[in-house]
This record gives structure tokens, C-alpha cells and sequence, in this order.
């Protein structure tokens, strides 16, 4: 059950000037040459009511009911013993002679109460019980029901009221008072007959509440760009009930940054305009293709192409939609926020997406509208390398920037931007095994250019199929070896990435960007499982020229004891030292000399460590404690943080799209005696229009 409204307390309300303001802007919106039987009477009357119950119609109907009637229904019958809400599946309320008991008609007490059990709140079982004490207000309705519960009160003594339609597959919405649900009932029709006037379904809506209802949208609008967005959606809400069009269109923008994801937003009035749709259009584009990604040949339109009226607009959207799909819009925007958009793409395309924030945050009071409905530079959402940086918790932070005319650039700027990704090393190991069940590998280079890493650890293959011997679908590598920016998801479903596996390598679709200064890393969220007798480490063919440290975090998820850590380092073209331990066998041991530049301290040394027994790991009461894994791991990146600065872009590398490429196998081929098993999956899939079958 839903209730529309937490507010109980009662305020001195006109009832007899609400109703006569409601009848009066009613019989303006009728159409003439539209009257039912019923009209004509309504609208010269200009009264929806019906002459007030006396004393003794209130006291009988007390009598009857056995209770005192609520104060707000009270009133509302001693102005008018009834109403016709004319426009609403309600066709008429009751009036005291009409109100009735429900008497649990149909039995859905028992229908909306099976599924409480014992913990089920007093609030809950207040509700399923109303069936039973409820009285009927409604006397002529299209399969609906009001109802008003005389236990479910207020402080004030208010009654609840309930509305139920049998064709709805949804609870009853609860209302704290009758007042509250004229005041729905009133609302409702104010957005019916906005509607039909913007659809030249009646005659021009306007009256002294639309006027006001439009002061409260420029309020809101105001409000917005001020920063004070919870105060803007509170006004554009309360103006989008009473069907005030340019309330949706300013609620919209706010709610599509608030997710920060392009298919929350539809504003289509504002994206086909021409003022507006160099920021909006794109990111209508974005939302559409998205949704569509899997159905782009099945006829689907994009009913935003119905809006174009010209064909300069037709062309727009049809350009935007095929960047869109195609991931090359680029956002742009005039003066110091379309700089820094260009600064911030730059660092977020390598996965430093703190820095590309703060690049963008301290330019958005610079920002202009294109109009005066907009609020926000929504098109960062739809650039494929800069919307992702923008997350639920940014797009508040953005929100709460005062911009546009109310901007105020010269504010202090802090050390770190607020909603700063997390950084290091360590949080790789709060991710498993949820977001990485395999473990995670990655080669770090002491190169700060990640274009290089291709040639020192690309798949000698080439551009060809990728692991399990599957042709890619879409996506293919440039010049220097690297897919195109892509996200996990993206990379599996575009490159068509792997759906075989093989014994015989190990080739990794590795995911690359900036480290640390003068770093550059390649990760792999999904490796196979550690095998020590032929693993090859990276870390000589990566250090050719220069240094590279290479970490394996193999996660066994059906047996823990075999969880392995395994560190090697590389220098100029061979492998110098490499250390390794599992967790089923915790004797850690080293091979090789670790080079003086790697100062190592903190690093895990004893089977103690690694197990966690000298730390907050240890459960002094589980005496299979080196089971649930290598609680050390977490002690050993943090030894690289420091020694080298070594860091992973958390929300790049988990959401966002990164460059990549298909690394050598990281095992050697099968030597004499070694076997090994190919298991390849074949799919099946209809052909696209025009194709041969």
C-alpha cells in the first residue's frame, strides 16, 4: 500500500473556496463542441457539488456509521453533500446518505493480508484490517474504490482514505485525510486538462493556479541553478502534479545527472529544440541507444525523430544517434568548461579519473546555459569517456555548484575534489571475490606512456581471433595495437571475448592506463587459475629497456587452500626476483635478489603473516583459518603502494571504459609429456537484414 502524502497535521483550509475555484477553472476547460448529456447543466452552474447537509444529515449519518466523522470530510459535506469529480474514474462522491460499509466485499482482507507474517509492522496490519472497518465515499466509479478507515486516524482525528481501482495491479494508495485526497483528485485534474490543451484536445488551460504553479517553476529553475537542487525537485514536483510541461522538462535534467546515466533521460521537448539540443540531444541519443543496444534491427524507432518538424532537426538527431552508437561524440562547451573537457578526456581516457573530476569540477561555475531551461551540462554524460567519471555522487556534488547566473567562480578550491575514487592498491582485495572471483593479475612498466605496453606484451597474433579462437564482432585495434575505449561489459559483448578457453595458452584481454607517474599498468579482472609449472611471468618481456613488477592474485572459489599471491620483478629484458605463496601450503618463499629500488617494508615474510595470525585476520577460533584464503595479500599491495606509488583506478577499471589488448599467452606451450584440453562454445545468431542465412 502506498501513501501519497507523510503529512497529517490539519491547516485552516477554505473549503468553500477550494471547491468554487475547482468547479470554476473545470467549466472553463470543457470544449463547447465537446458536451456530454451532463455539461451543460455543470458548466453554467459552474458548480462540480451538490447543496450542503444540514445538522440533522450529519448527526443520522453518525448514527449510522457509529462514529463521529473526521473534521475535513465533516466540513466538505456541510458545503456540498457530494461531488462530481467529472474527469476521473470516480465519477461521483457519496454523500451522507450514500457512505456505506465495504464489509470486506470480495474478500480482500484476507487477498492483501496473506503474505504478513509475525513481522509484520502495526502500520501493515493496520492496512490489511481496513477491509473490514472501512466505509464507502465513492457512489459511481469505473471500478474503483474510495474508502475511509475510522482507526486509521491522526492526531487531529483525520481519517485515512484509501483509493483502490480493481484493474490495477498495485496495493491501495493511502492519503493521511479526506482533504488530501481532494487535493490529489484536484491536482489530477489540473494535469488532465494541461494536457489536453497542449494536445489541442480543449480549449487554452490558464487560471490564476497555473499562473502560480509557474512562479513556483521559475522558483524551482532559480533554486536549481543556485545549487539548491533538493529544493528545486521539491517545487518542479509539486509543479509537475498539477501538469505544468516545464516543470517535466527541468525535473528531467535534474533526475538524469542525479543517476548520471544517459537512458534516464527523455526530455525530448528540450533535445529537438535547436537552442538546447547541442547539449541535450546527444545525451537523448546516448539514453535510446543504450536501451536499444540489442535490438537495433528489430524496427524499433526512436520516437524522438517523430519530434524533428524540419530537416535540419531530422538531420541532428539521426547524426546523434549514429555517434552515439558508434561512441564518438565528443562533449564540447564554450569557454573554460569546454578546456577543461578536453584536459579532463585526455587524463580519464588512461584511467585517471580523480584528476579528469577536478579538471571538470573547478570549471563548472564557469559554465553557461544554453537557455533558460537549462540547468546543467547534461552532455558529459553522453561522452563514452568522460560520462562514466561523472557518478551518482558527482552529479550531486555538480548540482550543488551555483552555476549560470547565480555562478560563483571564485571560490577556494580543496587539495582533492570532493568524490575522489579511492586509490592505491589495497582495494583490490575489498573486491574479492565479489567483482573479481578469479583473483586479478597486472603488469606494472615504468613507462608513463600506456600506448607501449602493446608492443611489449601483445598477443604475437596479432589482431586476429581472440582467446578461445573467436572473431571479434565490432571493435577492431588501431595502429598502436589498442581497442577503443570500452568498458568490461562492453569489451566482452563488442570483441566477442571469451567464449572458449584452452589449456594449451593463456592470453588475457588486458585493460591498460597510468599507475602512477611514470607508470603504466595492463589488468586482467578475470584471469585463469595459477599454474606454477608452466606460468611465464610477464615481467622480463615487459622490462625490456626499462622496469616492470608483475602481480598475480589467483582466487581458487571451490578450494580456498589453493588461493596463490605470486610478485616477479623485471629489469631491462629479465626477470630479477620473483616470490610466491599459497595459502594451502603458507611457506613463503623468494627466488632471486630483490633490486635496492624496491624497498619492500611491511611486506608479508612468514607463514604467520600470510595466514594473518599477527594481525586482526586471524579468528583465534577457526583452526582452518589459511582456508578462507591469504589474508597477508592485503599487507603485500600495500608494501607496493609505497615503495613504488603503484596505483589502479578503482572506478575505471570496475565501470568505465579503458583501452585494451589481447596479451601473449601467460604460460609456455605444452611441452612433451604435457596435455592439455580446447573447449570452444559455437552460437548461433539470426542474420542481420539483407544477409544471406
Amino acid at each position: 500500500m502506498t501513501s501519497t502524502d507523510e503529512t497529517t497535521t490539519e491547516s485552516p483550509f477554505d473549503w468553500r473556496e477550494f471547491l468554487t475555484r475547482w468547479s470554476g477553472e473545470w467549466a472553463d476547460a470543457q470544449d463547447p463542441d465537446e458536451e456530454d448529456e451532463s455539461d451543460p447543466e455543470l458548466i453554467a452552474a459552474r458548480w462540480l457539488g451538490c447543496p450542503g447537509a444540514s445538522d440533522a444529515d450529519i448527526a443520522a449519518l453518525e448514527e449510522r456509521i457509529g462514529h463521529r466523522l473526521p473534521p475535513s470530510l465533516d466540513t466538505f459535506l456541510r458545503i456540498s453533500d457530494g461531488w462530481r469529480p467529472a474527469d476521473h474514474p470516480v465519477y461521483r462522491l457519496a454523500g451522507t446518505r450514500d457512505i456505506h460499509p465495504h464489509g470486506n466485499a470480495h474478500g480482500l482482507a484476507e487477498i492483501f493480508g496473506e503474505h504478513l507474517d509475525e513481522n509484520a509492522s502495526p502500520q501493515e496490519l493496520l492496512e490489511a484490517g481496513m477491509w473490514h472497518r472501512a466505509f464507502h465515499l465513492d457512489a459511481e466509479t469505473d471500478a474503483t474504490m474510495v474508502l475511509i478507515d475510522p482507526l486509521d486516524r491522526d492526531a487531529d482525528g483525520e481519517w485515512a482514505v484509501y483509493e483502490w481501482a480493481s484493474w490495477r495491479a498495485a496495493p491501495p494508495d493511502r492519503f493521511p485525510s479526506f482533504r488530501h485526497y481532494m487535493l490529489e483528485r484536484y491536482r489530477s485534474f489540473h494535469s488532465s486538462a494541461a494536457y489536453k490543451a497542449a494536445h489541442g484536445e480543449g480549449p487554452p488551460f490558464a487560471n490564476d493556479t497555473t499562473r502560480a504553479q509557474d512562479a513556483v517553476v521559475e522558483r524551482a529553475r532559480r533554486a536549481a541553478l543556485s545549487g539548491e537542487y533538493e529544493e528545486a525537485l521539491t517545487l518542479l514536483r509539486e509543479a509537475e502534479e498539477y501538469g505544468r510541461p516545464r516543470a517535466g522538462l527541468l525535473r528531467g535534467q535534474l533526475d538524469c545527472l542525479l543517476s548520471a546515466h544517459a537512458p534516464a533521460f527523455s526530455v525530448d521537448a528540450l533535445a529537438v529544440d535547436p537552442v538546447y539540443a547541442p547539449d541535450l540531444l546527444p545525451v537523448a541519443a546516448a539514453g535510446f541507444a543504450a536501451t536499444d543496444r540489442h535490438y537495433r534491427h528489430t524496427g524499433r524507432s526512436w520516437k524522438l525523430l517523430a519530434r524533428c518538424t524540419t530537416p535540419e532537426a531530422l538531420e541532428r538527431a539521426e547524426e546523434a544517434l549514429r555517434a552515439a552508437r558508434e561512441g564518438t561524440y565528443r562533449f564540447t562547451a564554450d569557454g573554460p568548461l569546454g578546456e577543461a573537457a578536453d584536459e579532463a578526456r585526455a587524463l580519464a581516457r588512461w584511467g585517471r579519473w580523480n584528476e579528469a573530476w577536478r579538471l571538470l569540477w573547478a570549471a563548472l561555475p564557469r559554465w553557461r546555459p544554453l537557455g533558460p531551461d537549462h540547468l546543467a551540462p547534461l552532455g558529459l554524460l553522453a561522452d563514452p569517456v568522460l560520462g562514466p567519471v561523472i557518478t551518482p555522487e558527482r552529479g550531486r556534488l555538480l548540482l550543488a555548484l551555483p552555476r549560470g547566473e547565480f555562478a560563483r567562480p571564485e571560490r577556494e578550491l580543496p587539495d582533492t575534489a570532493p568524490g575522489d575514487d579511492p586509490v592505491g592498491l589495497s582495494w583490490l582485495e575489498d573486491e574479492v571475490p565479489d567483482r573479481f572471483r578469479r583473483g586479478y593479475r597486472a603488469v606494472f612498466v615504468a613507462d608513463p606512456d600506456p600506448v607501449g605496453l602493446p608492443a611489449r606484451l601483445k598477443d604475437p597474433g596479432g589482431g586476429g581471433p581472440g582467446p578461445g579462437g573467436r572473431p571479434q564482432r565490432e571493435a577492431t585495434p588501431g595502429p598502436d595495437g589498442l581497442y577503443p575505449p570500452l568498458s568490461r561489459w562492453d569489451a566482452d559483448y563488442r570483441l566477442g571475448l571469451p567464449l572458449g578457453s584452452t589449456s594449451n595458452d593463456d592470453r588475457a584481454l588486458a585493460r591498460i592506463g597510468q599507475a602512477a607517474p611514470g607508470w603504466s599498468f595492463a589488468f586482467d579482472s578475470a584471469p585463469r587459475g595459477f599454474g606454477e609449472g608452466r606460468f611465464v611471468s610477464p615481467a622480463a618481456a615487459a622490462s625490456e629497456g626499462t622496469r616492470a613488477v608483475v602481480v598475480w592474485h589467483s582466487v581458487d572459489t571451490f578450494d580456498r587452500t589453493r588461493t596463490r599471491f605470486h610478485l616477479s620483478v623485471g629489469v631491462d629484458g629479465g626477470e630479477v626476483c620473483a616470490f610466491s605463496v599459497t595459502a594451502g601450503d603458507v611457506e613463503p618463499h623468494w627466488t632471486g635478489e630483490i633490486p635496492p629500488w624496491l624497498a619492500l617494508d611491511g611486506f608479508p615474510g612468514t607463514a604467520g603473516e600470510w595466514r594473518g595470525d599477527e594481525g586482526p585476520w586471524r579468528d583465534a577460533d577457526d583452526p582452518n583459518t589459511p582456508a578462507r584464503g591469504l589474508p597477508g595479500t592485503r599487507s603485500a599491495l600495500g608494501a607496493l603502494e609505497r615503495a613504488l606509488g603503484l596505483t589502479l583506478p578503482r572506478a575505471a577499471l570496475l565501470e568505465g571504459p579503458l583501452h585494451s589488448f589481447v596479451t601473449r599467452s601467460w604460460i609456455r606451450p605444452p611441452g612433451p609429456g604435457d596435455s592439455y584440453v580446447t573447449i570452444a562454445f559455437t552460437s548461433f545468431s539470426r542474420p542481420d537484414p539483407g544477409e544471406g542465412t
